[in-house]
């Protein structure tokens, strides 16, 4: 196994900040009871990148870089949620559009969702297909 550099081991600190949310999407070790799709909690990145997760079911297992691989959990505060809610309801364009979902969202003064979209359209899309009430926090 090849360490990861200096850079490498920032990027994974910045991805995966103490707190966010994760999802196991796929583990090496064999004798874990985790299983791709448990949910854990970001607990710290250590200077090989190893992130070590509270896992919600106990296990605090790390997750080893370039071994092993996790995604992160997209949160949606309450103040998006509703604000996304809010403007679906006016029935002025499709949510996909997320353009249109600004302009409505500014016009509304959600300044929340505005910035919301800019930054994680991703979380967005995702939140629109699946209703997603587990990511809300």
């Amino acid at each position: 196994m090849k360490f990861p550099n200096k850079e490498q081991v920032e990027r994974v600190r910045e991805t995966y900040p103490k707190g966010a949310r994760v999802e196991l999407v796929s583990m090496s070790d064999p004798y874990t009871t985790l299983k791709p799709g448990d949910l854990g909690t970001v607990d710290h990145v250590d200077d090989i990148a190893t992130v070590f997760v509270n896992w919600d079911n106990g296990s605090t297992l790390g997750a080893v870089y370039g071994v092993d691989s996790i995604k992160r959990v997209p949160k949606i505060s309450g103040t998006v949620r509703a604000q996304i809610l809010a403007v679906r309801a006016t029935g002025k364009t499709n949510m996909f559009d997320t353009n249109a979902v600004q302009r409505i969202a500014n016009d509304l003064g959600y300044y929340e969702l505005v910035c919301f979209i800019e930054d994680d359209r991703k979380a967005y899309a995702a939140f629109i297909l699946t209703g997603g009430t587990d990511d809300v926090e």
